[in-house]
């Protein structure tokens, strides 16, 4: 019911902005529309991708969009004091070992090929002695996984329904491309990567067969981490690709979940504006990392004050550094505490 709140007053809010625009005076019309379309470019975007997005095919179109949002990714990082990681990959530049993974796990016998896409069988799976659900289970082989679930795993461009799959809960490696998304060619025809497989994929290549930590969010241990396991078990004939899990809690703003849908997110930027990334590192290390984390005045407030302790803290041991310390009594007497 909050949750719903939330969105009906942002719904409520956006509208208000919209009908203000619409009805500004002609001597502010230029800039009246440049903030309708800040204000309704939600809607518009919707609109214009339902009606136009099947027309786009040109790969250098979603490599441009990538690569804007990468950048502003690793400049976000660079203001957080993040280090850069040792290695940077990208799925678009491992399409073909992903084609060769894919038909490793056929040639086991475990995948198979439906209307341009490659499921995984999780029935062949099982019977080969492995394991289905392990992080998050739901009866043997995963049996009660839900409606809900089941289009969960298939990602937000699931699509396909079950009429393709030899069992509902089998999950895709490759999908056949829909009007509007990126296609590559493959022995199983033009189409995409399934949605976890780039994960198996590119860990396999930096990392080998074998990984001792994985981490994620709390929401990725099914179906995303569960099938990554299995499809990479299948690929590499191991029962345990993945030695130990940490899933780390969501993010929540003042009290609620941070979500696109309740236009209740901040961005890093925005954050920074107003906090040191001193101050936020220490927020999030004030709260527990495998439970839901709170961005709110408080959570802010609480890292400032600690922040202010350490700093005093720290002038203080400078000034005595700077003393000559050696040349006055040292120890420590029970008397002088």
């Amino acid at each position: 019911m909050e949750q719903h709140l939330v969105k009906r007053k942002n719904l409520d809010g956006d509208e208000a902005k919209i009908m203000e625009l619409c009805g500004s005076s002609s001597s502010a019309n230029k800039d009246a529309r440049a903030k309708l379309l800040v204000a309704a470019k939600s809607v518009i975007a919707e609109k214009l991708d339902r009606e136009k997005g099947h027309l786009i095919t040109d790969h250098s179109v979603f490599n441009a969009h990538a690569r804007q949002y990468e950048r502003e990714f690793m400049e976000d990082m660079t203001a957080l004091g993040i280090r850069e990681p040792d290695v940077l990959t990208r799925v678009t530049e491992y399409v073909p070992q992903i084609i060769t993974f894919v038909e490793t796990i056929i040639e086991k016998g475990l995948a198979y090929k439906s209307n341009g896409s490659v499921y995984l069988s999780l029935d062949s799976f099982q019977a080969a002695g492995h394991n289905y659900r392990k992080l998050n289970p739901a009866g043997p082989g995963g049996a009660a996984t839900s409606a809900a679930e089941m289009a969960e795993g298939e990602g937000a461009l699931g699509g396909g329904g079950t009429s393709e799959k030899r069992n509902p809960s089998d999950f895709a490696l490759w999908k056949a491309s829909k009007p509007g998304e990126p296609a590559w060619e493959s022995p199983f025809g033009p189409g995409r990567p399934g949605w976890h497989i780039e994960c198996s994929v590119v860990a396999g290549d930096i990392l080998g067969e074998r990984i001792d930590i994985h981490s994620g969010g709390e929401d990725l241990k099914f179906p995303h981490h569960d099938n990554e396991l299995a499809q990479s078990e299948a690929c590499f004939g191991c029962n345990q690709w993945v030695n130990y899990f940490t899933h780390t809690g969501h993010l929540h703003i003042q009290g609620l979940k941070m979500s696109k849908s309740l236009k209740n997110f901040i961005t890093i930027r925005q954050a920074l504006e107003h906090n040191t990334a001193r101050q936020l590192r220490i927020m999030f290390l004030l709260q527990a990392w495998d439970q839901p984390m709170n961005y709110s005045d408080q959570t802010i407030d609480d890292a400032r004050s600690k922040e202010a302790a350490f700093k005093s803290f720290f002038r203080e041991v400078e000034a005595l550094v700077r003393d000559d310390y050696l040349a006055q009594e040292v120890g420590w007497r029970m008397a002088d505490h």
